[in-house]
């Protein structure tokens, strides 16, 4: 019962559109805790959205929690986010006969994004036996590149 009065008085604390900030954030811990999805996938309302031939398709939502102090989306949160599209491709294409671990991530910043949907399109530029290397973009809504990527991953038969 501890936690939960220090909790209540440090929400106290904070005006309404920072509780609702932290409403935001527990509630993606909770979602987190029931789904395959990591606590920070959640946080980016991550969503794989299927296939358009040769392309793997991913969106995410730029939400106040994961910018900076800027006000635009966090580098590091659009790297997590090709990262993510381009192991869920990996698992979408080899299943799961294969663990798969990034070795390289390259990703350049070309545009900021400071609200709405991103949608990634990743694809294979090598799915090998131990190695796949795969490139990824991402748009904002109006379509205009934020940011693109070239990610090294390893396969890791399972035993």
């Amino acid at each position: 019962m501890e936690h939960r009065e220090h909790i209540l008085s440090l929400l106290d604390a904070l005006s309404e559109d920072d509780q609702a900030f932290m409403v935001r954030l527990l509630e993606a811990k909770i979602r987190s805790n029931q789904s395959p999805l990591a606590y920070i996938e959640e946080l980016m309302s991550y969503q794989y959205a299927g296939q358009d031939g040769e392309l793997f398709i991913h969106k995410m939502e730029v939400r106040p929690e994961i910018s900076n102090r800027y006000g635009m989306l966090h580098g590091g949160i659009l790297s997590t986010f090709i990262d993510t599209a381009m192991g869920a491709t990996c698992f979408v294409v080899n299943g799961t006969t294969h663990k798969t671990v990034t070795l390289d991530l390259q990703v350049k910043f070309l545009k900021e994004a400071k609200h709405g949907t991103l949608t990634c399109k990743t694809k294979f530029q090598k799915n090998g036996r131990t190695i796949s290397v795969l490139e990824s973009h991402v748009y904002d809504e109006a379509g205009h590149i934020i940011g693109s990527a070239t990610g090294t991953f390893f396969k890791i038969p399972n035993s």
